[in-house]
């Protein structure tokens, strides 16, 4: 800014210069030619002096460019740097002595870390899959599995909970309980190494899809089985034979609707079947 004020004051000085020198040449009285050669030769120097101002005007700016570039740069390489430091800080607060120790502190860290109001089968789905992910990041293999925690079960659609299974050794699992963030030794509980596992998340999510949909088929087979029953129930006591008609022919095609669900439903099964193994 004072670079700018005083390009302007010299600025101003030469058109002022200019028109004295304009004026003594039209008053015809003249100046020595010493006196014009110093005039003149500060004149050439005062534009000199502009024309470096308004250069160095220029590589400030420039300069600013530059500058504010460079600074935007060096705030992405930071914000970088310190997200690959809070992953490196993880991944070491998250590794133990042993595959077993780091198992529970991934397990206990998912636990610290998230939030849910209420579990059921998919929201744990979900909470295994995720812990299944972080164990596998830090090199240890790992199952999703599913079952009931509370009482044995034979049928996998009546399963109610999810979990995972780390293997801590070759061929040997512990169980973490990620809803609750920590794990469960077999004697503990022995229900965590029964029901069904799949090697992959993918293959649950599937799994949930399934049973979704044979639970809403389940409602409407049920439906239809009472509604069923009431046509049967009034049948019996018609005492009308067109009535009694009438209602034989709504019975039939119930009928005819509940063995279509119940087909349907047996396929469900058998596919909800060949997604997960046996414990």
């Amino acid at each position: 800014m004072k670079k700018h004020r005083l390009a302007l004051i010299l600025t101003t000085a030469v058109i002022l210069l200019s028109f004295l020198l304009a004026g003594c040449a039209a008053g015809g009285g003249g100046i020595p030619p010493e006196q014009y050669q110093q005039v003149s030769s500060q004149l050439q120097e005062a534009q000199a002096k502009i024309g470096q101002l308004q250069k160095d005007a220029g590589d400030m700016q420039a300069q600013k460019q530059a500058a504010e570039a460079a600074f935007k740069e060096a705030q992405a390489q930071v914000a970088q740097l310190q997200g690959q430091v809070g992953g490196l800080k993880e991944q070491f607060e998250l590794t133990g002595s042993t595959p077993a120790e780091t198992a529970e502190k991934i397990v206990r860290y998912y636990h610290e870390t998230h939030i849910y109001s209420e579990y059921d089968l998919f929201v744990c789905s979900d909470m295994a899959s995720e812990v299944w992910n972080m164990l596998k990041a830090q090199g240890i293999n790992a199952l999703v599995a599913i079952g009931d925690v509370d009482a044995p079960v034979t049928d996998i659609v009546l399963c109610n909970h999810a979990w995972v299974l780390a293997e801590v050794t070759p061929g040997q699992h512990l169980a973490l309980e990620t809803t609750a963030g920590y794990a469960v030794p077999q004697s503990q509980n022995v229900l965590y190494y029964r029901g069904w596992y799949f090697n992959s998340p993918k293959d649950l999510k599937r799994h949930n899809d399934l049973v979704r949909e044979y639970n809403v088929r389940i409602a409407i087979h049920n439906e239809i089985v009472a509604k069923d029953k009431e046509v049967v129930a009034e049948y019996n006591q018609a005492t009308n034979q067109t009535t009694a008609d009438k209602l034989k022919a709504v019975h039939d095609k119930l009928v005819e609707l509940i063995q279509a669900q119940e087909a349907e439903l047996n396929k469900i099964h058998a596919e909800i079947d060949g997604l997960a193994t046996p414990l």
